[in-house]
């Protein structure tokens, strides 16, 4: 069963939103752009996390006067605004806004695991050759959230409680 976007809303797994009415969606809550980074680094990636070093990142700066990024084709990491609390019966995914892909541009991320808490981001791959504006605050993305069939013991990896998207070792916190 899906959990439309009052739902969540109104239980709290998903905080921080700019305008809950706005946000709100029949299937989900929509979540808007806090930053952008670019990754400085490599990652590395293994089976049992002994060897996981998280890429660095930088942030990129919005314009001071307009509080927009213009965004060439490439890969970008963005973070979200809106936070999540995954009740241990229900996960989430994330969906690119139709406006979204109609433009050129796409949105990848994970699943959002059950108990998970904190902050949540996605892979912005700009594939427009003409590239992208962004505005601050612009709504990139949906999270769907299911219900499961029962509850789980939950997610308690390194990201849980995380203030950003960069991850293990990524750019210092926002």
């Amino acid at each position: 069963m899906i959990l439309g976007g009052l739902d969540a809303v109104g239980r709290q797994i998903v905080s921080n939103l700019r305008n809950a009415l706005h946000q709100q969606q029949p299937c989900g809550v929509d979540l808007t752009l806090r930053c952008v980074s670019r990754w400085s680094s490599p990652a590395t990636i293994d089976f049992d996390n002994t060897h996981r070093r998280g890429a660095k990142t930088s942030v990129l700066p919005f314009c001071s006067t307009s509080n927009t990024i213009t965004l060439q084709p490439g890969a970008y990491l963005v973070d979200f605004n809106e936070t999540v609390n995954i009740p241990k019966d229900c996960m989430g995914s994330v969906f690119p806004r139709s406006s979204l892909w109609r433009s050129g541009v796409s949105v990848q991320a994970g699943v959002v695991d059950a108990g998970y808490e904190g902050a949540l981001g996605a892979l912005l791959d700009v594939k427009n050759p003409h590239g992208i504006l962004l505005h601050k605050d612009a709504k990139l993305a949906q999270i769907v959230l299911e219900q499961m069939e029962r509850e789980v013991e939950g997610y308690s990896g390194v990201y849980q409680s995380s203030t950003s998207s960069a991850g293990v070792d990524g750019s210092t916190k926002i």
